[in-house]
């Protein structure tokens, strides 16, 4: 039930957030503590398809690399989903899709990468192919962008190009003299995570994964089946 508290508590921050300004990025160095890392990578709902056997189902790359997909959103995974029905229904018989949140996920497969050794994809659909999921930021020359949370500065990275247009208008109406040089920057989910693995920059922890509007209504619907469930006992 932890996970579900920890969704809980960020989508109450959903709608908390102003901006303020930007702050510069440093290069990398060594490593943050896992701990950190898992908590920058947050409470963002990350699905995965399991086998009738709760195995996790891996496809190959046209390098010939075996890897488990993973999805930012649920009607992707769905979607892959429905392709490995049709492509490989042996495969698909009886899996179902699961999810877990992003910083959870990443503290399992540390623990677990030293048992065997797994390599994970993190895809998004667009326009009938899967590519490896963006995130996109905003900066002011070499500067981030960044948002007020609850009183603390946070750099927010976005998995929607529509969220972080939205932030941008804000920051150009309220800082007009800055506005042609505000750029958008995008790096690989898969990128980010490798950069928290191996910089020690506490900057970085400042970065905040904005939920997709996808997730935010998962979420909502996670926690009503949970209230449900309270108000059933």
């Amino acid at each position: 039930m932890k996970f579900i508290s920890r969704w809980s508590k960020t989508l109450l921050l959903a709608g908390s957030l102003a901006l303020t300004g930007w702050v510069s990025l440093p290069a990398p160095v060594q490593a943050l503590p896992q701990e950190q890392v898992v908590q920058t990578l947050g409470i963002t709902p990350i699905f995965f398809v399991l086998s009738q056997n709760n195995q996790l189902i891996f496809i190959t790359t046209e390098e010939g690399e075996q890897v488990s997909p993973r999805f930012i959103n649920r009607s992707d995974a769905q979607a892959f989903l429905d392709n490995l029905s049709q492509n490989n229904p042996q495969l698909s018989n009886n899996a179902r899709i699961a999810a877990l949140p992003l910083g959870e996920l990443y503290k399992l497969d540390i623990e677990q990468g030293t048992q065997q050794e797994v390599d994970f994809a993190y895809l998004s659909l667009e326009e009938g192919q899967f590519y490896e999921t963006p995130l996109f930021y905003a900066t002011v020359g070499e500067d981030s962008l960044t948002l007020e949370q609850n009183g603390q500065v946070v750099i927010p990275f976005y998995f929607e190009q529509a969220a972080i247009a939205q932030m941008i208008e804000r920051f150009k109406e309220a800082q007009p003299d800055l506005a042609n040089q505000v750029q958008v920057q995008a790096v690989s989910l898969e990128g980010f995570i490798e950069t928290l693995q191996s910089s020690n920059d506490q900057s970085l922890t400042r970065i905040q994964l904005v939920l997709p509007q996808e997730s935010i209504e998962f979420v909502r619907s996670v926690q009503q089946q949970m209230q449900q469930q309270q108000q059933g006992q």
